[in-house]
């Protein structure tokens, strides 16, 4: 079956092409991990330049056809939404290119690049009281998301503590957004903005902090956000306990059809 590979790379680093050319090939079999669960991210030293490349997993059945033809791939969405971000003025890892390989007229494999970003920890150590300076961290990266992502009408929809890299300059500390695939864009409310703090999975003192942060932001009232992203945070644990248990009866159906089916072969 004959493959067919699309790639689009950054004016400004045309010298890579040839080897994002060959990018499938070169993620098999050389580059350094540093991340792997559902999708992988690797490390490549390439000219004078060190680039992450972020495999992602292949999708289901429909999203092969639907990324192809109508919505276009998780590297794509992940290229563009970069080159957007930096427009707005919000820091991303410079974006590179992106690579999809389509066999049979569906999506196979796509590959995203950008530049390796040093970073000093992501916004999970600081939920997890990693880090020094915590509640004054949180509250500047409150600040950021309400100035940068909500006031440029941005909406990041996996905005969870590992998509936050954060680096430490003086008296300030940086934000970087990274996994840019899910995004919306369009006005924010701020009932909508409080919503996007629902994934945290952090504990109730915490979201007290953010929620009180946010609303002073927005001239709101404390009181009421603290209610509203507690039970946005309870709303999302019950989706993420439920999902889990329709996982795991989904498993239990698969071994037991399996089972049923070594245990009475086709005669």
């Amino acid at each position: 079956m004959k493959e067919k590979k699309n790639y689009h790379i950054v004016q400004e680093f045309q010298e890579v092409e040839n080897w994002v050319a060959g990018l499938k090939d070169e993620f098999a079999q050389t580059g350094q991990t540093i991340f792997k669960s559902r999708n992988e991210v690797k490390i490549f030293e390439y000219g004078d330049q060190i680039y992450n490349v972020k495999s992602f997993k292949l999708p289901n059945l429909v999203n092969r056809f639907v990324y192809v033809y109508f919505r276009g791939s998780k590297a794509a969405r992940s290229f563009a939404y970069a080159e957007k971000l930096l427009k707005l003025g919000v820091p991303t890892p410079q974006p590179v290119a992106y690579a999809e390989y389509i066999r049979g007229g569906v999506l196979k494999e796509s590959f995203y690049v950008s530049l390796h970003f040093k970073y000093d920890f992501t916004l999970r150590e600081v939920l997890n009281y990693q880090v020094s300076e915590r509640d004054r961290i949180l509250r500047q990266w409150v600040a950021f998301t309400y100035q940068k992502l909500h006031g440029n009408g941005i909406f990041h929809l996996d905005y969870s503590p590992g998509n936050t890299l954060i680096r430490h300059d003086g008296d300030e500390y940086h934000f970087t957004l990274i996994d840019l695939n899910r995004m919306k864009f369009g006005e924010i409310d701020f009932e909508k903005g409080l919503r996007n703090f629902r994934q945290l999975d952090t504990d109730r003192q915490t979201l007290e902090l953010l929620a009180t942060e946010y609303a002073l932001l927005n001239e709101k009232d404390p009181g009421l956000a603290v209610r509203k992203l507690l039970a946005y945070d309870r709303q999302n644990k019950n989706y993420r306990h439920r999902k889990i248990k329709w996982k795991k009866a989904f498993r239990k159906i698969i071994r037991f059809g399996c089972s049923a089916r070594q245990s009475h072969p086709t005669q």
